[in-house]
């Protein structure tokens, strides 16, 4: 290509170049941690250098690029606008410094949980600047600065172009406007493209007569603009010609994860926590006694799109084998996505980085738009964390722009789920005209609970500047406990995470009436589980034990079409709020949501299932007092601490000696060893509670320990009444014959032992 002769010309972009790759380097050399969370991954990161090292060059070559070809852009409009103001190269770094410490002021406002690591890990004597920006510089502050630092930029060449008509100023505006755009929509590529273009643009620009240049940035911002505008035109039009057809309901089941039932503002007497869940149950059925089958996040969501358990379908822990994971999407085990793409349904799935489960199996969607986990993410994400400077443009937090690399949803410390709404809501436009099938499932609620600004000031002690002020560093090696002023500043995190989840699922349903989806639709509000928060000695987190009521009863909220809903003859109104909400009193689980689904579409069940079709129970108003739901353990990630669970448990190593990088499996992190897998399925604590009672089934070294806790007077479980007479035994029994009849098991003495495992 001709424009690349002029290679000369590539020296207007050289402040920007030099800036980013000094940032980077720097960067790199003093913010590179080996700690994700504040556990330490030294283990893992000197394995993952041996094996593969470059794979791990790649993936810090992409931040480079990434850093080069975004600073080389904004350098390369700073030299021309440098050329009309007179500016000196000390001036240029000068401004480029501003711009990017700016951004970052704004970034650590907006998110301080992404820099929890520099500045509680790394650089702790930095915290102050930390607590000055988060204290008394709001985000909406630093936005305002920049746009009019821009704007008055744009503003004084616009009117030289329009009084003087010089083609050097259209030039400039050109620059930024495209600048602009791609910013906005974060194309990486076409900012490269870009960049190359540029010094042919320099040579060519005077040739082009004063009404093209008019008419080419009239284009520009048009095509820049024509994602927006093709999804207003599904909004405007597609929408109102398709909503008089008669169609399969629509079905979207918005999730979060660790939502815990109680932290409902309807249930527990708080307004102020959930306004919008709370409008939202008025319309719908809640479910008021209802349990996940196993609190941790791909398994869950395995039994609840399968209708199976995890000791059925094999995958068990967030680490299935390839033998495990291939069960899912079979003839034995379809998805919910997979049966209903035979009724015409479209099906896709939406979240950030607690959603990465969703591109590691066969569920069957048409769509995924949820970050990938696997050890090239990884090794990017590292690399990410320690790029200080320029994480507010990769975030996007910088004058609105996107994500320019795809991993940086991944993040574990930017659960922020208004950036994943866009996905959704295009998803939805685009493909309106047929029966649609959406799960939307948000990262905030999940550890370490990272809601975004204003969230995170919403519950939590401004006086308070302890560890734990924007984020809940996880541990799993270390037993220590919060003191009561920690435990309590990280419940009011939590419950900032759940108002942070409540504003994103406002936006949903605010966006489903906009479009005359909401009343003729079938919307499911839950969770994958619960989450701990220092109850009794229950300590914080999820999967590890089942005491208490807290890691697998979750919320379940159906609202199903009006037509139906009026149907119910089940109401009651609520003491603490003066609405008529309709409640279900029994015992349910996540399995019985795939049946009813399909019982309500009048689908035949593909296989018999262990949950049940809730419809009759709604529509007779009948309470099954005998029902009963299980629930068991996830994987145990670490071996250390003193924890009660880890002294009631039969010992395995810890995740860093279990897991293997698998190549040929897109380098995910599996645990592949027949006989630790078989020790772990062995090892899990189980579970059985009815509407009274919850007994757990515990094996240990020498032997195995039953308890069972009255649910009504001892939600925490803080004393066991085993065996209680015939209760005890006849739940055990009964434990035992579910756990025969739906896996590969057998009993060797007490303890049930896992066979033929895939």
């Amino acid at each position: 290509m001709k424009f690349l002769n002029h290679w000369k010309l590539y020296g207007i972009g050289a402040v920007g170049l030099t800036f980013g790759l000094l940032e980077f380097i720097l960067s790199f050399v003093f913010n590179t941690s080996f700690h994700i969370m504040g556990v330490d991954i030294a283990e893992f990161i000197s394995s993952m250098v041996s094996q593969f090292f470059l794979l791990i060059l790649i993936s810090y070559g992409k931040i480079l690029f990434a850093n080069l070809v975004f600073y080389f852009v904004l350098g390369s409009i700073l030299y021309y606008i440098s050329l009309d103001w007179n500016l000196s190269k000390r001036i240029q770094y000068g401004i480029l410094f501003l711009l990017t410490f700016l951004a970052w002021i704004h970034s650590v406002g907006m998110y301080p949980q992404l820099y929890g690591e520099f500045f509680y890990i790394r650089f702790p004597s930095l915290q102050f600047l930390l607590h000055f920006i988060t204290d008394w510089l709001p985000p909406f502050l630093i936005t305002s600065l920049l746009v009019c630092l821009i704007g008055y930029v744009i503003l004084r060449y616009s009117f030289l172009f329009l009084t003087q008509r010089e083609k050097n100023q259209s030039f400039v505006l050109f620059l930024i406007i495209v600048f602009g755009i791609l910013h906005y929509y974060a194309s990486l590529l076409g900012l490269f493209i870009f960049a190359l273009m540029i010094p042919w643009l320099h040579i060519n620009w005077k040739k082009v007569p004063d009404p093209k240049v008019i008419l080419f940035i009239l284009g520009i911002l048009f095509l820049g603009f024509f994602p927006y505008l093709s999804n207003l035109t599904f909004s405007l039009f597609l929408a109102r010609s398709t909503q008089d057809k008669v169609q399969k309901p629509n079905i979207f089941i918005l999730s979060a994860d660790s939502l815990r039932a109680d932290k409902l503002g309807f249930l527990n007497g708080n307004k102020d926590i959930t306004p919008n869940i709370d409008l939202f149950a008025k319309d719908g059925i809640v479910f008021k006694d209802h349990h996940v089958t196993i609190p941790r996040t791909f398994p869950s969501w395995a039994d609840l799109l399968t209708g199976e358990y995890s000791m059925a379908h094999g995958i068990r822990d967030m680490f299935p084998a390839p033998s495990e994971k291939k069960n899912i999407g079979t003839q034995r085990f379809p998805t919910l996505p997979q049966i209903l793409r035979k009724q015409d349904y479209y099906s896709a799935v939406v979240g950030s980085f607690a959603a990465d489960i969703f591109p590691r199996a066969n569920w069957s969607f048409d769509d995924v738009y949820c970050p990938d986990f696997n050890a090239k993410i990884l090794t990017v994400q590292r690399g990410l964390d320690s790029q200080m400077f320029f994480l507010p443009i990769l975030t996007g937090s910088f004058l609105f722009g996107g994500n320019y690399i795809s991993e940086v949803d991944g993040l574990s410390t930017l659960g922020d789920g208004l950036r994943v709404l866009p996905k959704w809501k295009s998803a939805i436009l685009r493909n309106i005209d047929q029966p649609l099938f959406m799960l939307a499932f948000s990262s905030v609620v999940h550890f370490p609970y990272t809601p975004p600004y204003p969230f995170y000031k919403k519950f939590t002690n401004p006086d308070y500047y302890g560890k734990y002020k924007y984020l809940k560093f996880v541990d799993p090696t270390s037993d220590e406990k919060p003191n009561s002023e920690d435990i309590q500043e990280i419940r009011s995190l939590f419950d900032s995470s759940v108002h942070a989840y409540d504003s994103e699922f406002g936006e949903m349903i605010k966006f489903l009436k906009a479009q005359n989806l909401y009343e003729d639709s079938i919307i499911i509000l839950t969770a994958d589980h619960g989450e701990a928060l220092y109850e009794d000695i229950h300590g914080q987190g999820h999967g590890e034990h089942l005491r208490g009521e807290n890691v697998t009863k979750v919320p379940l909220i159906i609202k199903f079409p009006k037509v139906y809903n009026e149907s119910l003859v089940i109401k009651k109104t609520n003491d603490k709020n003066t609405a008529v909400i309709s409640f279900y009193e029994g015992v349910t689980s996540s399995i019985d949501i795939f049946p009813t689904l399909l019982d309500y579409l009048s689908i035949k069940l593909p296989s018999a299932k262990p949950g049940i079709s809730l419809l009759n129970l709604l529509q007779n108003e009948t309470i099954d007092k005998n029902r009963t739901a299980y629930s068991e353990t996830g994987i145990w990630f670490s071996d250390r601490g003193n924890h009660f669970f880890q002294k009631q448990r039969i010992p395995y190593p810890n995740i860093l000696q279990l897991h293997k990088v698998i190549p040929e499996e897109d380098y995910q992190i599996m645990i592949t060893d027949y006989q630790y897998r078989e020790t772990i399925a062995f090892s899990k604590h189980r579970m059985l509670l009815n509407k009274n009672f919850k007994l757990i089934y515990i094996p240990t070294r020498e032997g195995v320990v039953y308890e069972l806790y009255d649910r009504e007077n001892d939600p925490d479980n803080q004393k066991n009444i085993w065996p209680y007479g015939r209760t005890g035994p006849v739940m055990k029994k009964e434990l035992q014959d579910l756990i025969l009849k739906e896996s590969k098991s057998k009993l060797v003495g007490e303890y049930i032992l896992p066979t033929n495992l895939p």
